[in-house]
C-alpha cells in the first residue's frame, strides 16, 4: 500500500488541487452525476479566488502519497451565522436555470433550513464542504481517516462543532461512524423546479442529502 501522509492543503497547492477535483471529484460527486449535459466549468478565475479564500484559513487538509501528490482531500471553512444568510441571499438574486444553478439553490436552502447555529447554540462551526478520495486509493479508510484529521484539526482551533453536508450514502455513513448526528435531511426527489420536474437525481443508492453535525 502507498505510504499516505496527511497534510494542510496550502495556497501553493491551487493548480494541482484543481486538477485532482477535476479527474477525481466533479466526475464521481452523485449531484453531478444527474443525467444530462450540465456544461458545467469547474475550473474557473472565480472559483479559484473562491477556493484559494477558503483555504488561506488553514482548515482543509490533504491526503498525498510517498510522492507528494495529491490523492485525497477535506476543503473546510470556518463558518458564522451569517455565511449561510449571505450564501442564500446570493442564489436568490436571480432565478436558478441551469443545473448547476439549481444545485447551488438546493444546497443553500438546504443549509438554511438545518437552523444549525439556533439548534446548537453556537456563534460559529468547522464545515467541511467537500470530502474526496482519489480513485486510486478508495476503500482503505481513508476518507475515514481524514475527516478524523478534520475533528482534530477543529479541536485544537477550539471550534464548538464541526459539520457537513453530506450528498452521498458513503459520506453520511463515514460521518454517522465517526460520532456525527443528522440534524436535517431532504430527499433530492423533493426538489423540483417551477414545472413541478426532479432537478436533481443522483444514482442510487444516493436519494438524500443530510446535514451532519458534531459537538467538539
Amino acid at each position: 500500500m502507498t505510504n499516505i501522509t496527511i497534510r494542510e492543503l496550502k495556497p501553493e497547492d491551487l493548480d494541482e488541487y484543481f486538477q485532482y477535483l477535476i479527474e477525481n471529484f466533479h466526475g464521481h460527486e452523485p449531484l453531478l452525476l444527474t443525467p444530462g449535459d450540465h456544461n458545467f466549468e469547474p475550473d474557473t478565475p472565480e472559483r479559484r479566488a473562491s477556493r484559494l479564500a477558503v483555504i488561506k484559513q488553514g482548515l482543509s487538509l490533504v491526503a498525498v502519497d510517498d510522492g507528494g501528490r495529491i490523492v485525497a482531500s477535506a476543503y473546510s471553512e470556518a463558518k458564522v451565522p451569517d455565511d449561510f444568510e449571505k450564501t442564500w441571499r446570493e442564489v436568490n438574486e436571480n432565478k436558478p436555470t441551469a443545473f448547476i444553478d439549481h444545485v447551488y439553490f438546493f444546497l443553500a436552502g438546504i443549509e438554511k433550513r438545518s437552523k444549525l447555529f439556533e439548534r446548537f447554540e453556537v456563534s460559529n462551526v468547522l464545515y467541511l464542504n467537500i470530502l474526496s478520495v482519489g480513485k486510486t486509493v478508495r476503500q482503505q479508510g481513508l476518507g475515514r481517516r481524514l475527516v478524523s484529521a478534520v475533528i482534530e484539526l477543529a479541536r485544537s482551533k477550539g471550534f464548538p462543532l464541526i459539520a457537513v453536508s453530506c450528498t452521498s450514502l458513503y459520506s453520511t455513513r463515514i460521518m454517522s461512524a465517526l460520532g456525527m448526528t443528522s440534524i436535517h435531511s431532504e430527499n433530492y426527489s423533493e426538489y423540483k423546479d417551477e414545472d413541478g420536474n426532479v432537478v436533481i437525481k443522483p444514482p442510487e443508492p444516493h436519494t438524500s442529502v443530510n446535514i451532519m453535525a458534531m459537538k467538539l
